[in-house]
């Protein structure tokens, strides 16, 4: 089962702990949206496909995603986990269950985060934030210490 939420950090309430407690979640649904890009636009998936690629490792995504701007501009220096010489290959999209939450301005739809995937070692790729936050949290909590982050909200004044 795709699980792979980041040490220390509190699963969403009401996030599901188990393929049968997620496919109860999504009964009434036809679709879900996970974030593949680190802007919070998604991708819709059919939910047989979700809760298949949620049963396993996850499911293959271009690794062009690394290779773009939030323009889907490719950059022109290319990356070497993600370039032309290597048909920009597919890496694993690895759902993390924990993160559960629902759209409500997309008509309530479901919504998962997802982290990458070495297809060859099943490893985090150094691309990925999500994948370096995690092996940040662990080398932390090694030494025990605890991470914690907040947010500043920003507003700006018009004229």
């Amino acid at each position: 089962m795709s699980q792979n939420n980041i040490v220390g950090v509190s699963p969403t309430s009401n996030a599901p702990n188990s393929i049968s407690a997620l496919e109860a979640l999504l009964a009434d649904d036809t679709k879900v949206k996970v974030a593949v890009d680190g802007v919070l636009r998604g991708k819709y998936m059919s939910k047989e496909k979700f809760l298949s690629a949620a049963s396993s490792d996850g499911f293959n995504f271009c690794s062009v995603i690394f290779g773009w701007d939030m323009h889907d501009t490719v950059y022109p220096k290319e990356l070497l986990i993600s370039n032309r010489a290597n048909g920009y290959r597919d890496l694993i999209a690895s759902i993390d269950l924990a993160t559960y939450r629902r759209i409500p301005w997309e008509n309530n739809v479901p919504f998962f985060l997802v982290s990458f995937l070495d297809p060859d070692t099943k490893e985090p790729i150094c691309a990925d934030p999500r994948g370096v936050l995690r092996q940040i949290s662990i080398k932390a909590l090694e030494k025990g210490w605890r991470c914690m982050a907040g947010c500043e909200y920003e507003v700006g004044a018009s004229s």
